[in-house]
């Protein structure tokens, strides 16, 4: 399950508060096991993918992912990617999408952060083996986790741009990463 923390720095460690803050952001989480893949293992030693890996990975992700989406592709994004800053510079400010958007991690660590519908900010955490939906217009913002790496399957339905609202919120959760 991934692990959430709330603005004053603390990890929610409760089951039952940590299902009611998923339930308010109306989330979707799921933990399990990535399926072994030499696709995976590929993209790892390369610190890249490539469309053939892509495809590999995809498939390899199937038994987990299902066939319910519109359409997939794998994002990889490791310390040394080019143009890595302004790309994560991109993601940490708060936006929305008309589409739900639904990653599966299959390597590394992200953080999402979301505004909770009293006004609170949460981080939620997701590592590989985590599924996570966030549903469309959620107002949400991601960074790298310390390793500065993830590998993710990105499923969407019916905007596969990824076109972000930016709401220009601010974010007061993690401050530790705003001046990094």
């Amino acid at each position: 399950m991934p692990t959430i923390i709330r603005e004053d720095g603390t990890t929610v460690t409760d089951a039952a508060e940590r299902n009611a803050i998923i339930h308010a952001l109306r989330l979707t989480v799921a933990r399990g096991t990535p399926p072994p893949s030499a696709a995976l293992d590929a993209v790892l030693a390369q610190r890249r993918v490539d469309e053939y890996l892509s495809r590999s990975l995809l498939s390899d992700s199937e038994p987990v992912i299902g066939g319910l989406y519109a359409g997939a592709d794998v994002i990889a994004l490791f310390p040394d990617t080019p143009d890595l800053e302004r790309l994560e510079a991109l993601f940490r400010r708060p936006h929305r999408h008309s589409d739900a958007e639904l990653r599966y991690i299959l390597a590394g660590e992200g953080v999402f952060g979301f505004v909770l519908p009293d006004g609170e900010q949460v981080e939620v955490t997701v590592a590989a083996g985590d599924l996570i939906g966030v549903p469309a217009q959620a107002e949400h913002w991601f960074r790298l986790g310390a390793g500065r790496t993830i590998i993710a399957v990105r499923l969407f339905g019916e905007n596969p741009d990824w076109r972000a609202d930016f709401t220009d919120t601010p974010v007061r959760v993690g401050q530790n990463w705003l001046s990094a």
